[in-house]
């Protein structure tokens, strides 16, 4: 399989409805809102997700070594973190992904906070986070359909910078290899993407039993 670098202009994510409830707070069967108030609050998010433009990208690279915690990739690409070596044993490569839901989501969300509307800006918050959540599941989902093709499978897991002892500085790495900027995200000096509702996540390739 070619390790060329795969963009994706528009991926077509469905409303993550559930996922925005859970992050706003919200309980299957507990809370209850007073029909205007939910009838408003589902337009909030309706119009949240119509801001928001998921794109992303992916890169196979192969597992070339490994020397202690650190997993050592191609193009002279090493990542150190005990927990993702622990995750990737077995991995023949990873999968390095990428999305976001750009910047008109942010600015909107700012705008509304400005605007002293503290509970849309809560919700467009909420929607543009999960969807570049969702962009990132559909990506994962379509890592996992093309590899299934040559035998392989993905972990169960997927690792981002910030998590556990795979420290964010590797976003740094991500942006690089992936080539970020065509996707219009900027890095900061503190490794945080910009617009922040952006996700980066690397998970393992291996191997099927039955294709070995």
């Amino acid at each position: 399989m070619p390790t060329d670098l795969s963009f994706f202009e528009i991926i077509p994510i469905e409303l993550p409805h559930a996922m925005i409830l859970t992050r706003l707070g919200y309980r299957s069967k507990r809370t209850v809102l007073p029909p205007r108030q939910r009838e408003q609050l589902e337009a909030t998010i309706a119009q949240g997700f119509s801001l928001c433009e998921p794109q992303g990208c992916w890169q196979r690279l192969p597992i070339t070594g490994w020397e202690g915690d650190t997993i050592i990739l191609s193009n002279d690409l090493a990542f150190t973190s005990r927990s993702l070596c622990q995750m990737l044993q077995g991995s023949v490569a990873v999968a390095l992904m990428a999305s976001t839901v750009g910047l008109t989501i942010v600015n909107a969300a700012e705008e509304a906070m400005a605007q002293g509307d503290g509970s849309t800006a809560v919700i467009f918050d909420a929607v543009g986070g999960q969807s570049a959540n969702a962009a990132m599941a559909w990506i994962n989902e379509y890592v996992r359909r093309q590899i299934r093709r040559n035998g392989e499978h993905l972990t169960k897991h997927r690792f981002s910078p910030g998590y556990g002892d795979f420290t964010l500085e590797n976003q740094e790495l991500f942006y690089k290899q992936l080539q970020l900027e065509h996707l219009g995200l900027e890095l900061t000096s503190r490794s945080m993407l910009v617009p922040e509702k952006s996700v980066t996540a690397v998970a393992g390739i291996k191997q099927s039993i039955s294709s070995r």
